[in-house]
């Protein structure tokens, strides 16, 4: 467990334990201030959060608000594009490399359209998985150098919208992912009059690794076994259709967390390409999937948070592997295509909440009353709180938790009053805060004492909810950077888990990045009532907006995309507000003026019933009205 030096703290300390040097590649920083500052392109220029967040609130923005930084999105596409572009070179690779934007990792149009703008000139594209999703992309312009692949399970609608898309100048390929769908291909577009474009995505045998291993493999979810595969390209091959196959594609799985199997599975797929670009004249793309993970706790290891390779390790494999094995075999090299989605919006989005209220679990007692009674159990108790000492905590520690049980024994029948019991209550605390309290004396600290650490810790109630904008938190157990956005300077002498407002035990952060790996607690500031305190979670621009809920009711965040000029300066561009609540109660099918109505017919009973006065029944008719446009959260 990692002990703080509270009296030399400064804002190396505060790197130390935060790490976001580690895990922010780049982006964030601490200014003199000791505030967090953001560098999206990492030129120099940089913009002070805290002062954002202020500038927000000061007009009316409220807190929680999810922060977008344009370019830092900018600036990963440029890093992905750039470790293919010298892995071609440093190869000499006889092709090039395009990137495609899988939009199921983040289909908020706003980010789509910041992507879209950042990959102009570089020829990248977009993956859609689904009929929404198609139906989204589809009236958005083309210059028809980029790529429109449609992936995902696929009826008649889908494939039919798909291939007229390529009459309004996109290049579309649809990748089978079924045998059905060769033949829902074929007849679509002999009706339409179309020369469609296909892909095959394919089942490799090779599972990744982390979390999502199981994306690949034998008995994976989607893609064609080596059987299937031959299958549909008879059936085009028959139809006098080969030259439509034009892609091959496989995918292992998300947050790829160690780059070894990958290789493994990029070789199996390599030569089922060279296979196929035998039979397919007309075969040029290759696409690798997504995968490319994001190092979330900075450690640089194979944990499902993490990743062991460097983004130029992941090109030059991809560039290295598929040229030699292409070589090998006398087959052209084809254009290579990665879906980074994770990888490219991850390090893009910050959401910044405000902690409103802190319940101390040391709060002092400073002299421990008598028991109220002349019962022995209690007067052992207090007696074992007086007589602890370093040497003996520890049989303390036990001596207390059997007695503990003892007299819960005799309450529940019926043998201690609720005084008594609330005595207990109190100085069992007192002697697990005391005995804790001798952690530093310890050479060699029992892991009972230890433990306490996981126990003895503030709650701070923060204005938020985790199962709107961080399910993978509560559902997978997904690690996200969490720290202050301001007084990094001073120290954090709180230790603490972070509680959001939804009515669940779930709706809770209580795993945090260390050096040591994941711990139970996060270090904080101590929270003074009348002044915010900001808390930062990083690293949530995938998958999570998508993937929210809406919980006890609690919707969708303010959001803002921030965007700075070349000479330093930002502006606040693309405000989203959060839902309202009449927005909320309108997804759960409650009619709001119905229940206006409604609300209007129990005021008039209440009025004639004499239990509410004139007065009474226009305040609550004003309030409800006015609350039915405010933010599902609270307004601090």
């Amino acid at each position: 467990m990692q002990r703080l030096d509270i009296e030399k703290w400064d804002v190396d300390e505060s790197r130390e334990l935060y790490s976001w040097d580690k895990w922010g590649e780049g982006y964030f920083h601490v200014n003199d201030k000791g505030n967090i500052e953001v560098t999206p392109t990492q030129d120099g220029n940089a913009v002070d959060l805290y002062e954002i967040v202020k500038t927000l609130v000061g007009r009316g923005v409220e807190v929680p608000v999810l922060i977008r930084f344009d370019g830092i999105i900018q600036d990963r596409l440029r890093k992905i594009s750039s470790a293919f572009q010298e892995a071609v070179n440093l190869y000499s690779y006889q092709s090039d490399y395009r990137h495609v934007f899988p939009i199921k990792v983040n289909q908020q149009k706003h980010v789509i359209d910041t992507i879209r703008a950042a990959g102009l000139g570089k020829r990248s594209g977009l993956e859609v998985g689904s009929k929404p999703e198609l139906l989204g992309i589809l009236a958005l312009p083309d210059d028809g150098d980029s790529l429109f692949l449609c992936n995902g399970y696929k009826d008649e609608e889908y494939i039919e919208l798909a291939l007229l898309s390529r009459k309004l100048g996109k290049r579309t390929i649809v990748i089978v992912e079924q045998l059905y769908e060769c033949q829902l291909i074929l007849s679509v577009a002999e009706r339409l009059g179309i020369e469609a474009e296909v892909g095959f995505r394919m089942k490799p045998s090779v599972k990744g690794s982390g979390r999502w291993a199981s994306s690949g493999g034998d008995f994976a979810k989607f893609g064609l076994s080596t059987h299937e595969l031959l299958i549909a390209w008879k059936f085009f091959s028959e139809a006098g259709k080969s030259d439509w196959i034009k892609l091959l594609h496989f995918h292992i799985g998300s947050q790829l967390s160690s780059i070894i199997p990958f290789k493994k599975t990029l070789a199996e797929a390599a030569h089922f390409y060279t296979e196929l670009a035998k039979k397919c004249p007309k075969l040029e793309f290759f696409d690798v999937g997504g995968g490319l993970g994001v190092d979330y706790d900075g450690s640089k290891t194979v944990s499902d948070s993490s990743m062991n390779y460097t983004i130029e390790e992941y090109a030059r494999d991809i560039v290295y592997t598929v040229g030699s094995i292409c070589k090998e075999n006398g087959v052209k090299q084809p254009v290579l295509i990665s879906e980074s989605g994770r990888a490219l919006v991850a390090h893009h989005s910050i959401l910044v909440t405000e902690v409103i209220d802190v319940s101390k679990y040391d709060a002092p007692v400073l002299k421990l009353d008598k028991p109220p009674s002349d019962h022995d159990l209690l007067e052992d108790l207090y007696q074992m709180y007086h007589s602890l000492t370093p040497q003996n905590c520890l049989e303390g520690l036990h001596d207390a938790h059997y007695v503990k049980e003892q007299i819960l024994e005799k309450f529940i029948h019926g043998g201690l009053s609720l005084e008594e019991r609330a005595y207990v209550e109190q100085v069992y605390r007192n002697v697990l805060v005391k005995v804790h309290s001798f952690y530093d004396e310890l050479e060699d600290a029992h892991d009972d004492i230890v433990r306490l650490s996981e126990l003895l810790v503030d709650i701070y109630f923060c204005n938020f909810s985790v199962f709107q904008s961080l399910p993978d938190s509560w559902a997978i157990q997904q690690l996200f950077p969490v720290m202050p956005i301001h007084r990094l300077a001073e120290p954090p002498d709180r230790k603490a888990k972070i509680v959001d407002l939804s009515c669940d035990s779930d709706g809770t952060i209580e795993r945090f990045i260390s050096q040591d790996g994941p711990v139970s607690s996060i270090q904080l500031h101590q929270f003074q009532p009348h002044e915010p305190y900001y808390l930062g979670i990083f690293l949530v621009g995938a998958y999570q907006e998508a993937l929210g809920g809406l919980h006890n009711l609690f919707g969708d965040t303010n959001a803002i995309h921030v965007d700075m000029h070349d000479d330093g300066t930002w502006r606040f561009k693309n405000l989203i507000e959060g839902d309202t609540i009449r927005e909320v109660l309108q997804y759960m099918q409650y009619d709001p003026h119905e229940l206006s109505t409604q609300l209007h017919q129990v005021i008039e009973n209440a009025l004639r019933k004499g239990i509410m006065t004139d007065q009474e029944a226009f305040m609550i008719k004003k309030k409800y009205k006015a609350s039915m446009e405010n933010y599902t959260y609270l307004v601090v």
